[in-house]
């Protein structure tokens, strides 16, 4: 049973590439198999008019009067013109319907793996190096799949009609010649399809050292790195880097095609000598006066035609082997599972009144990984703003994510004013979440699509867009560049020709970024927002605008708050201490200053480091008026 499933895989994926082919656009895969099936034709015709031709110069060579043959030999020529011209008129038009199917299948199957991708709700695959292998393997060879596979099917019709027309030819003549043809291909078969596995394993086997290499290319090549690789003198390090794994990469592909070249030339040899073995019986054929001229030339070019056929259609399934071999990578992004859970009979969203509760909340992000959360039990209270403060790596952001479902609890539960999250589907739920991580994107899109992100249906909505950046300061900013809304906020996306360099696209400083990302937050205008370092960018002065009217910005809302700031923090109605993936400490500043516990001595610390610079300052201006 496992044998015959593994011989008709094949057969059932090469039928769903030629019916991905077929809907992406029929009437170009309809034309390109009727010119095949012409061209199929064309060699035998052709080669049975050269044959006439032969045999008739042979008849006036032997004193047959030229009135007599006149008239067949100008039907033979005015056919082989017609046959000349249909060839060339064929091909032009092949070539264009190729690249007219060639663009639609690649829309086709980059929109539905992307739309696939997007479907996934959660992050677990895309922090998978395998499906990054995956990928990068998909992305770079699928979308020619179906395109070569309709090649090769079309190269398989057209060789298929020559080969079986000569081939008759061949068995009238001698049938041993025919049969030992046939058979002098199997090896030919046997080693492509075996050298075609290797190379495919040798391919899956060097992909991660390309994406390193590709990450190191970037590094040397990219914006964001080019800071520090000219400051810290990076260059020659990732340049060896790059080179080393480009060696390993290109060694392990030496001795696969070296091992390739010297079965290829025994193959070649083998070819030939059978080639010239079928050659010299056609020959002593003639001279045996078995056969005509004519039907020497005949024979002749079945013997190469067949031999040829015969290999084109191997490399055909050589090639579709290996054709399928890429689109198995295909298929398993598409039979991804999502890595959250989505309801059989999703719940409506009802408005928060109570809050939301972390019961009982554990989770690591696999087997393989430590806890982050453990038995963490945490309440939000509906309209209340609550700071979530810690150490790096208390699980901090991994908290804000459970809350956002880009993952699920190992185990626990998180309440929805008593409603599990996971009974929502995950779009509906995030509808109602508006969210700024740490490490927002940047987008390379003109400023009013940067904010118009945050809610695509307000995307032209410029009223709305320039009210989320006002609560932000970033209006006056934004007004201030060369072309408003409208500028290109990328010096790499932006269009050649600008007369100015503000033209050529803009580069904001880190902290408008910031307050561009606060912006796109606050377009939502949603019932819940969570903030992981919303000041991190900030200077002094901005962030005390921005916090000065915290309280009006997050008024109505339910909020999550994580900061190392304790200026900002201390303004939260609750303040919950996350200390080895349980929440320590819960209440009010007063109080937990009070307490004397994690928090007190964190605050204590930033406010004796304030003081302290303070202090030093003091210092140096008494100093400079002693001098003076």
């Amino acid at each position: 049973m496992k044998l015959t499933k593994r011989y008709i895989r094949p057969f059932l994926q090469f039928r769903q590439l030629f019916l991905l082919a077929w809907r992406a656009q029929p009437l170009c895969l309809t034309l390109l198999l009727a010119i095949q099936l012409v061209q199929g034709v064309v060699p035998v015709a052709t080669g049975y008019i050269s044959k006439e031709l032969f045999d008739t110069l042979t008849h006036v060579f032997q004193g047959t009067p030229f009135s007599l043959i006149a008239q067949g030999l100008v039907v033979l020529l005015v056919v082989q013109a017609v046959l000349s011209m249909m060839g060339q008129l064929t091909t032009p038009l092949q070539n264009y319907l190729q690249a007219e199917l060639e663009r639609h299948l690649s829309l086709s199957l980059r929109s539905t793996l992307y739309q696939k991708l997007n479907g996934l709700g959660g992050l677990a695959h895309f922090e998978d190096p395998r499906l990054q292998d995956t990928l990068r393997m998909t992305s770079s060879h699928v979308q020619f799949v179906p395109l070569q596979a309709v090649q090769l099917l079309n190269d398989g019709v057209q060789n298929s009609v020559t080969l079986v027309s000569f081939f008759a030819l061949l068995l009238a003549l001698s049938p041993w010649l025919a049969l030992v043809l046939s058979i002098a291909v199997l090896p030919y078969l046997i080693v492509n399809l075996k050298l075609n596995q290797q190379q495919f394993s040798l391919l899956i086997q060097n992909t991660p050292q390309e994406r390193r290499a590709s990450y190191y290319g970037q590094v040397l090549s990219w914006l964001p790195f080019a800071k520090e690789v000219r400051l810290f003198h990076l260059g020659d390090y990732f340049l060896r880097r790059f080179s080393d794994t480009t060696r390993q990469i290109n060694a392990a592909q030496r001795t696969f095609q070296l091992r390739e070249l010297r079965w290829q030339g025994l193959l070649s040899l083998l070819s030939g000598a059978v080639a010239v073995g079928a050659f010299v019986i056609v020959v002593l054929q003639a001279f045996a006066r078995h056969i005509s001229v004519g039907d020497m030339a005949l024979y002749v070019q079945a013997v190469e035609s067949v031999q040829a056929s015969l290999m084109i259609l191997v490399f055909a399934l050589k090639q579709m082997n290996q054709d399928l071999l890429f689109f198995q990578q295909y298929e398993t992004v598409l039979s991804l599972h999502d890595c959250i859970a989505r309801p059989s009979s999703p719940r409506a969203i009802p408005p928060l009144r109570d809050g939301i509760t972390f019961r009982d909340v554990s989770f690591r992000y696999s087997e393989h990984h430590p806890w982050t959360l453990r038995h963490l039990n945490l309440f939000l209270p509906a309209g209340s703003t609550v700071a979530l403060v810690g150490l790096n790596g208390a699980g901090k952001t991994t908290l804000v994510k459970l809350l956002t479902r880009l993952y699920d609890p190992s185990a626990g539960e998180i309440l929805w004013d008593g409603i599990d999250i996971r009974e929502f589907t995950p779009e509906a739920y995030r509808q109602h979440l508006g969210t700024i991580f740490r490490d927002f994107v940047r987008y390379e899109l003109i400023a009013q699509e940067n904010i118009g992100v945050g809610q695509t249906e307000q995307m032209e909505n410029l009223a709305a867009i320039e009210e989320a950046a006002k609560k932000t300061g970033m209006h006056e900013r934004i007004k201030a560049l060369p072309h408003g809304y409208s500028s290109m906020l990328s010096r790499w996306m932006a269009e050649e020709g600008g007369n100015e360099d503000e033209d050529n696209g803009i580069d904001l400083s880190g902290g408008e970024w910031q307050k561009l990302a606060l912006a796109r937050m606050l377009l939502r205008d949603c019932p819940v927002l969570m903030l992981d370092e919303p000041s991190a960018s900030l200077d002094a002065q901005t962030e005390y605008e921005l916090f000065t009217h915290f309280q009006a910005l997050v008024r109505n809302h339910t909020s999550l708050l994580i900061s190392h700031r304790f200026n900002t923090v201390r303004q939260a109605d609750v303040i919950a201490v996350l200390e080895q993936g349980k929440i320590s400490e819960l209440s009010c500043h007063t109080e937990l200053m009070e307490l004397a516990g994690t928090y007190a001595r964190l605050y204590k610390m930033q406010a004796e480091s304030y003081q302290s610079d303070g202090d030093q300052r003091a210092d140096a201006s008494v100093g400079s008026t002693n001098m003076a």
